[in-house]
């Protein structure tokens, strides 16, 4: 696979701003340079707060994995500046991974999301993500 340029896209979002949609085409993942998100899905008894991500978190790349539609949607919770990689990006860095280690992104991916369709069909409430922080110089190569 011959290597995309990066071609990374910067955008700035206002609180309330719905910066992607359950159930659309995954083709971008998002990190977030300043600012703070919220993910949620929607059921029967209305939205359901899945998490929050804030600076330097990442979020979209679920889509990209497994390459099913946008499990949830997430939405600005104050302004926000995100980067934008688009797929093509992402794909050429996972698959310069090891086999196993794709095989691995894949099945978590899909354990993700079976766990998190059940605890927005149960209604359990916020969900705290883990603490974790990239930067631009992680999604580019070395």
């Amino acid at each position: 696979m011959r290597k995309p340029s990066l071609l990374a896209d910067r955008r700035l979002y206002s609180p309330g701003d719905v910066i992607v949609r359950e159930g659309e085409e995954g083709y971008s993942l998002y990190l977030i340079e300043k600012g703070a998100v919220e993910i949620f899905k929607t059921t029967d008894k209305g939205e359901a707060i899945l998490g929050h991500i804030g600076k330097d978190g990442i979020f979209g790349e679920m889509a990209l994995v497994d390459g099913s539609k946008r499990m949830a949607s997430v939405r600005a919770v104050e302004l926000t500046t995100c980067q934008i990689f688009p797929r093509e990006y992402f794909q050429y860095r996972l698959g310069r991974s090891d086999k196993l280690i794709q095989a691995l992104m894949r099945i978590f991916t899909g354990h993700i999301r079976s766990l998190t369709q059940l605890q927005a069909d149960v209604g359990a409430g916020e969900v705290q993500r883990p603490s974790y922080s990239f930067t631009q110089k992680d999604m580019l190569d070395d």
